[in-house]
């Protein structure tokens, strides 16, 4: 995946994620017309992570048994994309709505390791070491295998 510029953010979504613009469709105003209408001075990337990908999209795939890797890995080549944006903004944005909601269990975040890409890998490497130490620790050794 290369490089989503944040104007290109939605743009992205659409393209990449599976059932993206359903979920678009769903999300209630003020916000919905702020996403559609990207970018604008009202976007904001902590809004739309949450709001249509992580809590809608992601989130709930990473728990689904067995995982589905026609719709996870989209979903992780889009935050490669990103993640490959150096914009501080968007590496903030990665930081706290999607790297650190991994963190709501164990196996959502090996299960998010299994599929990060080689950036977006080593940013939530690089987060668990620095802020979640411990956490790595007791993951070490415990991952899926490699990503399909």
């Amino acid at each position: 995946m290369e490089k989503i510029e944040f104007a290109d953010v939605v743009r992205a979504y659409l393209r990449t994620v599976p059932q993206a613009a359903e979920v678009l469709r769903r999300i209630p105003e003020p916000q919905r017309s702020s996403f559609e209408a990207w970018p604008d001075e009202e976007s904001d990337l902590f809004d739309f992570l949450p709001m249509a990908f992580m809590r809608p999209v992601l989130l709930p795939r990473l728990t689904e048994d067995p995982p589905r890797p026609d719709v996870l890995t989209p979903c992780f080549d889009f935050i490669e994309g990103l993640a490959r944006n150096p914009n501080a903004y968007v590496q903030n944005a990665l930081h706290f709505e999607v790297y650190e909601q991994f963190l709501r269990s164990r196996e959502i975040l090996l299960r998010a390791r299994r599929f990060c890409g080689p950036v977006a890998g080593e940013a939530l490497l690089q987060m668990l070491k620095e802020n979640y130490p411990a956490t790595l620790d007791e993951l070490n050794g415990e991952s899926e295998p490699d990503r399909p």
